[in-house]
């Protein structure tokens, strides 16, 4: 109700000023109506409202003056013809401003009662949410004007920690330098020309991100080390807890929602009680997922009684006691997208909270039937029709969501491997990391996905990342990546390792040879490897 009132009222200000801040307006006042609830702080969000309309509408009105736009036409020497184009410079009747302050106020009431959440006190200057940089964000008891510079950062990992290290250690900063305004250099700091891509610090994007979307999807690789001590680095971020209202994985059992709950809240909980959230999943499972759930833990501490992130889950809510054959995995297997689709739905867009999604890559990436088609084909040595990207679409996930009224963006892991041989392009060479790059109009868009994002394990095929996703984040070159999977210790001899071997004679129908440890996540050749 509230959020509708403020767009009727918006109309009163000049339609020059509803294009350039109109979005903007409504996602500051979205953001106060989602942490600020009760009678007097809804009360006192509206005084501000009305003083800053009573104030802005006859300013911006005053700022046009009569003016004429030329638009010149081509034409014939003998006729002439021009075009004069009267903007807009009336400005509303003094009656307007008079019946919306009595609809506000009549309202008051009502507002109070079915508001569910809200933001901060502090009167309002949209024109301000403009200049906002991709480091900044409105923290709770903010106003536009009154911005906190969070200082985005990238830490280290100890080489050999223990995979349950906590998550403090993980998060040791150091700063990275972050994209400017306009697009320069990673290394000389010079203009870019219009095809080199924007380099942008990797948490400052994604903050940036939820300031014009309610749902950011991140297509993630399965256990790789680089991509989850970022993780666990971005929900601890500056500005994070006050933009994002819920985190869905794929690597979370929803049988063990109530007791993921409890621990990321702060409750004292047994940590073997949690690890069954994502060792209990329907897909692999690797250490680092442990260390976000760490993360989102730790978050939440240093937020105490203030807004919490919860986190939810994304995967089937399959009990393994009972699955003893193939078949009765299959059903599990058949629904994880819908499944984690309506979770989405359910948790997220019908609270209207925002959300980081995060999920293998394949689940994600737009126009995939057509690459798996044409993936098929190179393996079968035939060749591959030329692409019709009109055909080219969101996959289930996304278009399910999109059809829920969700807006979201794409982000997915990326390397510079160019190949399923270990190649590399040595134009990422002077990379930061981490960063995330969008893939609109810039050589990184255009090249293939397949190589990239699946570190060299697939063949190119003709769809490029720019077909694919919106951006891609890239944390380190292939030759440094890690996949992490469970110690020697956790596995050999134990009861759970015994588990994993009969799972994996449920998936694939055979036993699997155990790795242990931290494993190259690409196909490298020797000299990338040198």
């Amino acid at each position: 109700m509230s959020e509708k009132l403020y767009a009727l009222l918006l109309r009163l200000y000049p339609s020059r000023f509803r294009k350039a801040y109109g979005d903007e307006a409504q996602q500051l006042v979205r953001d106060r109506l989602r942490d600020e609830s009760g009678f007097f702080p809804r009360l006192r969000l509206w005084l501000n409202l009305i003083a800053d309309l009573a104030i802005s509408i006859p300013r911006e009105h005053r700022r046009l003056q009569p003016t004429l736009a030329h638009v010149a036409a081509p034409s014939p020497a003998n006729l002439p013809l021009q075009f004069r184009l009267l903007e807009e410079t009336s400005a509303p009747r003094p009656g307007a401003f008079v019946g919306a302050s009595a609809i506000v106020l009549a309202l008051f009431a009502l507002i109070a009662t079915t508001a569910s959440t809200g933001g901060s006190a502090g009167p309002l200057d949209f024109r301000r949410t403009r200049s906002l940089s991709s480091s900044e964000a409105l923290a709770p008891g903010q106003s536009s004007g009154q911005i906190a510079n969070s200082t985005s950062a990238r830490g280290t990992h100890p080489s050999n920690a223990d995979p349950h290290v906590a998550v403090s250690a993980i998060a040791s900063t150091h700063p990275i330098p972050v994209a400017s305004a306009s697009p320069l250099d990673a290394t000389e700091g010079t203009p870019l020309p219009p095809s080199q891509p924007k380099l942008e610090n990797a948490t400052a994007a994604v903050l940036q991100a939820f300031h014009t979307h309610n749902l950011v999807m991140f297509g993630e690789a399965h256990g790789d080390k680089q991509e989850y001590e970022w993780l666990c680095r971005l929900v601890n971020a500056p500005g994070f807890t006050d933009r994002v209202d819920d985190i869905v994985v794929e690597f979370g059992n929803a049988r063990y929602q109530d007791t993921v709950d409890r621990y990321v809240a702060g409750e004292n909980v047994p940590f073997n009680q949690v690890q069954k959230a994502w060792r209990n999943m329907v897909a692999s499972v690797s250490p680092v997922y442990g260390w976000f759930y760490k993360a989102v833990r730790e978050a939440n501490l240093k937020h105490r009684g203030h807004h919490q992130i919860r986190l939810l889950m994304g995967s089937p809510s399959a009990d393994w006691d009972k699955i003893k054959t193939a078949s009765d995995l299959a059903p599990y297997e058949a629904e994880r997208e819908q499944w984690y689709t309506q979770v989405v739905k359910d948790e997220v867009l019908a609270k209207h909270h925002r959300a980081l999604l995060i999920m293998g890559a394949g689940h994600f990436l737009r126009g995939r039937p057509q690459a798996m088609q044409d993936e098929l084909l190179i393996q079968q040595h035939r060749p591959v029709p030329p692409l019709n990207t009109a055909q080219l679409g969101p996959g289930y996930i996304e278009r399910q969501l999109r059809d829920a009224g969700a807006d979201p963006y794409l982000i997915v892991l990326g390397s510079n491997v160019i190949d399923d041989r270990g190649d590399v392009d040595k134009r990422f060479d002077s990379w930061p990391t981490p960063v995330v790059v969008s893939l609109s109009g810039n050589w990184v868009g255009d090249l293939p996905t397949q190589p990239v994002v699946s570190d060299g394990r697939a063949p190119a095929t003709p769809l490029t990342l720019a077909d694919e996703a919106d951006a891609m984040l890239y944390v380190a070159p292939c030759s440094a990546m890690r996949e992490v999977l469970p110690s020697r210790a956790e596995v050999e001899g134990t009861t759970y390792g015994q588990e994993v071997a009969r799972r994996d004679m449920l998936f694939v129908g055979h036993t699997i040879d155990f790795q242990y440890g931290e494993v190259p996540q690409c196909v490298l050749t020797e000299q990338t490897q040198r």
